[in-house]
């Protein structure tokens, strides 16, 4: 019985923090979302500075946003929560409940993905399987609110790549995991699988970007993986995620001809 009543108080403990951190992430949502109205409502004479203005605050916003998502999952993991489960919940609960993904929501979604990874990092972990959980469930949760899956997936995967290559030297693996689980999650909610690889693939170029990493270099390891998702689900799968693949970003088509042949890409031909 005193065991019941412990797990009872630890389930409450880990419940409350997780709602309080999503509360906190609702809050500077509709934040965003105001700042962006102000701007569209502001006459033509002031919008560039007050452009500027907000631009600034949301990316403080961000910033608070992803550092309080890092310290709940080191606080769930302490307390001896399942990090992975309210990470994605985090993640989740800036649309969740909504009838639609907002321009605040995306933001979010970046700035908590990017902080919930640090914290898997931080708490060791399997970041592999935690990037690919937290990938696929953002998918398949954007998928049941609105038509912003591929927003939600660009989003998602560049506050994972950030996340992980900010916070530890080894994180190709974790950004291919979640490539490939943002893919298979589109597969299994009937969404457009080559569309949801082009955004997980330019999303995690953009996330390698911001930590200063060479983005052609990651290019044809995330195509790869890409290609793989789409293998493992099947042959029309796979025909839509290269074609998409092909038509959207610069570089593809040689690298697939490339990788047909099986001679790799010469430096500097992506």
């Amino acid at each position: 019985m005193q065991n019941e009543h412990q797990e009872q108080g630890f389930g409450t403990a880990v419940s409350w923090l997780t709602d309080t951190v999503k509360e906190a992430v609702v809050r500077i949502v509709k934040n965003a979302d105001e700042v962006t109205r102000e701007v569209v409502a502001t006459v033509s004479g002031r919008v560039k500075e007050v452009v500027q203005t907000a631009l600034e605050t949301v990316t403080q916003m961000g910033e608070a946003t992803s550092n309080a998502a890092r310290s709940a999952i080191r606080a769930v993991d302490a307390a001896g929560g399942d990090a992975i489960k309210v990470g994605v919940n985090l993640v989740t609960g800036t649309f969740s409940g909504t009838t639609e993904v907002t321009v605040g929501a995306v933001r979010a979604v970046r700035a908590v993905a990017s902080g919930v990874i640090q914290g898997f990092v931080d708490v060791g972990v399997d970041l592999e399987k935690a990037a690919a959980r937290l990938a696929g469930e953002t998918v398949q949760a954007a998928g049941e609110v609105s038509g912003n899956v591929v927003k939600v997936t660009r989003e998602s995967l560049s506050g994972i790549a950030s996340g992980a290559s900010g916070a530890t030297t080894d994180s190709i693996g974790a950004i291919q995991a979640a490539v490939k689980g943002a893919i298979q999650a589109a597969h299994e909610s009937g969404r457009d699988v080559g569309q949801v690889a082009v955004a997980a693939v330019t999303g995690s170029l953009e996330g390698i970007k911001k930590v200063g990493d060479t983005a052609s270099d990651t290019l044809q390891t995330l195509v790869s993986s890409a290609i793989q998702a789409g293998t493992a689900i099947g042959p029309e799968a796979l025909q839509q995620i290269r074609a998409a693949l092909t038509d959207s970003i610069a570089g593809v088509a040689e690298l697939l001809k490339g990788q047909d042949k099986g001679v790799p890409p010469r430096p500097g031909e992506l």
